[in-house]
């Protein structure tokens, strides 16, 4: 049966899509989509094909690998084709894939071991030697011809010019993968936004770029790596099987990844995958998912080819990172230090299991930096797999560039532009935005934590003109509150109670609500540490807030200009009118150096499974010790829960003790809680 007009017209049109994505990505280093979002296409190509073979043509992407030679380089043949890797974001996909292979195999769990490596997310590469000695690098390209780039791969640390033997093969074919490091790439970054130059998207681009440059004196200025993960064509050399063949060649001094594993377990793979998923951020390049082999070379070629991807072998691919999407508008919201933050409203976009709409733009300069403005296509990531930024430009939708107001877009007030900071501010303390801001972070619960009051309930006060000020908060009835659309009774008399809890919290979550610029929740410990109350704290100078440790000349000046400003003071002295009254902080104990801490500087990393974090700093405290904000060699003990990252890694490299949430517990005495 002939596929339907409808699906042959959807065919072309993707064929189509493929093959200028494939000429913006290897030809122009210049992606318009994201791989994930490409992934899906061909995918969708492959469904098609599969239930309409005649569909399936030689000039059909699936049947090639993308990417062909540069006109400006030497083409060049690889002896054997280098294929692309079939790849699932299923894990579904990944359980059916072992199971027929094994079962294809005929073989046990116990008979067949797979091999798992990360996928670099780099440029495929092909070193040739002859003899050992380096003769030729050749690029993937289209998986029959790539380009010559031998002069840029001389460059390319872990590329040896011999190999380390006395007597090499005849031939030696190795297949890997060229990445920058992320700190190579800021380097670079950093010295082209100096020179005013456009900066690179992400490291894969600018490593494919730099292997395609004529000149080799440039790609030198631009560190590489190289990290092997197969052969092609070989002569004098065999392996039983893949981890022998990587084995042989670090033997010879080519790298090759270190985060491998070998087994024939299901389970064992699979967690495999999941430890690099969520350690992917430690690594020094990126990778965007697990590569699964079968390890015996005899048992590839039992399992053969398709025309674009072996059978024995499939890349298991993370979440995807980044996407396209439409910038629709970029909105500019007030801050409450005034602070004008633009934001981008974009088409709504699935990245890393999560929906995007809004997309923070921290200021103009970062807005002139990316190129971007409504009508783009943009590239969007989240940092870390949490924040969701934008990264760069896509495709230019030719509208006009976007300009930072002049005035207020909520009170119209002209801005002023911050000489310490890159951002400009509404300068009307009585901007309804600013009041909202402000009003919200005061009830928060790091601050004085008064629960019934949310961001729709506070805009409603603001806007009926019941709040004017903070100090108002104080001066609210339950009558009021309960008048308010779906606010009840009820709810009012609890607001009302918690606002009444609120007044005698202790001077230091008191002065960090009061939302002081420079003034976080560690510095107001400090400040209330040293002075019991608002009385004694108006009675200093800036040099004497600067002689206290841990309080620098930019904390003190802005705390200064707080105390020095009447509208400020009379603001609180109303709320004291109101009858607030925050607690002096109970006086430190005798430092006799008996705690079981005392003398030694703490961190905690990762997720604590008996204590809160909150619980965890205190509960140091109260044994003599003190807090570190991040490892050096300062710190003396690491207290880590789970997933502790990379700053278990650097403790351990600086030879600092590390305990497990139980066994610091232990330590103290204390009982699990």
């Amino acid at each position: 049966m002939s596929a339907p007009s409808k699906l042959v017209t959807e065919h072309a049109a993707l064929c189509e899509q493929i093959a200028a994505h494939d000429e913006a990505y290897y030809q122009r280093d210049a992606p318009t989509i994201s791989d994930a979002e490409y992934d899906a296409l061909l995918r969708r190509l492959f469904d098609i094909e599969a239930a309409h073979p005649e569909l399936a043509s030689e000039t059909s992407p699936t049947q090639r690998v993308a990417g062909a030679p540069l006109g400006q380089l030497e083409s060049v043949a690889h002896r054997k084709p280098m294929l692309s890797l079939a790849n699932t974001y299923s894990r579904e996909e990944v359980v059916d894939w072992f199971d027929s292979t094994r079962d294809f195999l005929a073989a046990d769990d116990a008979a067949l071991a797979f091999r798992i490596e990360p996928k670099l997310d780099g440029v495929a590469i092909e070193l040739v030697y002859e003899h050992g000695r380096f003769v030729r690098a050749i690029t993937r390209g289209d998986g029959k011809v790539g380009d010559d780039v031998t002069h840029n791969a001389r460059t390319i640390r872990g590329v040896p010019r011999t190999l380390h033997t006395e007597s090499p093969p005849a031939l030696l074919e190795v297949r890997g993968e060229v990445v920058m490091r992320h700190a190579s790439f800021a380097t670079v970054n950093a010295r082209r936004e100096a020179a005013g130059e456009p900066l690179f998207v992400n490291p894969r681009n600018l490593a494919s770029g730099t292997l395609k440059l004529l000149d080799p004196r440039e790609a030198a200025r631009r560190p590489l790596d190289f990290l092997g993960y197969g052969l092609g064509v070989t002569d004098g050399f065999e392996a039983e099987g893949h981890t022998q063949a990587m084995e042989q060649l670090e033997a010879w001094g080519l790298p090759t990844t270190a985060e491998w594993g070998l087994t024939g377990d299901l389970e064992a793979v699979l967690a495999h995958y999941d430890a690099l998923l969520s350690g992917r951020d430690d690594l020094p390049f990126d990778v965007d998912g697990s590569v699964i082999k079968v390890n015996d070379h005899a048992l590839q070629k039992r399992l053969g080819e398709r025309s674009r991807s072996p059978r024995w072998a499939i890349a298991f691919k993370f979440p995807a990172r980044s996407a396209t999407s439409m910038l629709r508008e970029i909105q500019v919201q007030v801050g409450r230090t005034g602070a004008l933050t633009p934001r981008a409203v974009i088409e709504p976009v699935h990245v890393g299991g999560v929906t995007i709409e809004h997309v923070t733009l921290h200021n103009g300069d970062e807005i002139a930096r990316l190129g971007v403005k409504p009508g783009d296509r943009v590239f969007v990531e989240r940092a870390g797999d949490v924040i969701p930024k934008i990264v760069g430009l896509a495709e230019d939708g030719g509208g006009p560039p976007f300009v930072m107001p002049t005035a207020c877009p909520v009170c119209a007030t002209p801005v002023v532009d911050d000489e310490d900071e890159v951002v400009l501010r509404c300068p009307n303390r009585a901007c309804p935005a600013v009041l909202q801001r402000r009003l919200e972070h005061f009830v928060s619960r790091n601050a004085l934590d008064v629960d019934g009051l949310g961001t729709k309930v506070l805009a409603l006060l603001v806007e009926q003109g019941l709040l004017t000020s903070l100090a108002d908060l104080f001066a609210l009835e339950a009558e009021q509150l309960a008048e308010l659309p779906r606010m009840g009774e009820i709810s009012a008399r609890n607001a009302i109670e918690a606002l009444q809890a609120s007044r005698t919290r202790n001077f230091a979550r008191f002065l960090f609500a009061l939302g002081i610029r420079h003034v976080g929740q560690h510095v107001a410990e400090v400040i209330a540490g040293r002075w019991p109350d608002l009385a004694a704290l108006r009675g200093v100078s800036t040099e004497d807030l600067e002689d206290v440790a841990e309080i620098g000349p930019t904390v003190a000046a802005s705390l200064s200009a707080w105390l020095a400003d009447d509208d400020e003071q009379r603001m609180v002295d109303r709320m004291f009118e109101l009858g607030v009254a925050p607690q002096a902080l109970a006086p430190p104990a005798e430092d006799d150096g008996a705690g079981v801490l005392a003398g030694l500087n703490v961190l905690f990393t990762g997720a604590l499974q008996t204590l809160s974090r909150r619980e965890a700093q205190e509960l140091t405290k109260a044994h003599g010790g003190k807090l570190l904000s991040g490892v050096s060699k300062n710190l003396d003990l690491l207290v880590v829960g789970e997933k502790p990252g990379s700053k278990l890694k650097k403790a351990q490299e600086l030879g600092i003790e590390v305990l497990e949430e139980a066994a610091f517990l232990e330590r103290l005495g204390e009982a699990p809680r």
